[in-house]
């Protein structure tokens, strides 16, 4: 499954990664360790990149690279895209980190479109679940901006951090 979409006069793709690029994710992670920091490990490693990749896989997850069109990684999303929670109308976006020299310019904001766009492609979701860690006042703003609600929470988490569970029902629909 490929997305592409362009921000400006930039056109990004998203698509799942390879073993080829685990180094760039890794890269990914160390410009995202002012988000890292707000949780019980603040340094980025490659057994982080592993164990997410490897939660991913376990939970039916799609964890993609965010690229630019020469080739760079400049953030990851990795997303659940149908029966999430054992409910086939719920997808889940699990983690989206764009890297620090491409934040501020319209990028997470696109990517969220460009996903949410994919996910609409199966009509039987209604819904896209999330989360948000307590402490992240700046990443709770965005995805409010983004239209999705807090509906819980705050959740401690088995990896410790706290968070706000969060949901966006596509098209009006609530499904409770």
């Amino acid at each position: 499954m490929k997305m592409k979409f362009a921000v400006g006069d930039q056109t990004y793709e998203i698509r799942p990664i390879s073993q080829e690029d685990l180094e760039a994710i890794l890269e990914v992670y160390r410009q995202c360790e002012d988000f890292l920091a707000l949780g019980p490990v603040p340094t980025a490693s490659m057994e982080m990149v592993l164990k997410d990749l490897e939660i991913s896989k376990n939970e039916g997850g799609i964890f993609c690279g965010i690229f630019v069109q020469d080739g760079k990684m400049a953030g990851i999303i990795d997303y659940v895209p149908e029966n999430y929670g054992g409910d086939p109308k719920r997808a889940y976006l699990a983690l989206l980190m764009i890297g620090a020299p491409y934040r501020s310019q319209g990028l997470g904001q696109a990517v969220v479109k460009a996903f949410e766009d994919e996910i609409r492609k199966d009509a039987r979701i209604t819904t896209i679940m999330s989360g948000v860690q307590v402490n992240n006042p700046q990443a709770i703003k965005f995805w409010q901006r983004q239209g999705y609600r807090i509906v819980s929470g705050p959740i401690l988490h088995p990896d410790q951090t706290t968070a706000f569970d969060l949901r966006k029902d596509l098209d009006g629909i609530v499904d409770l």
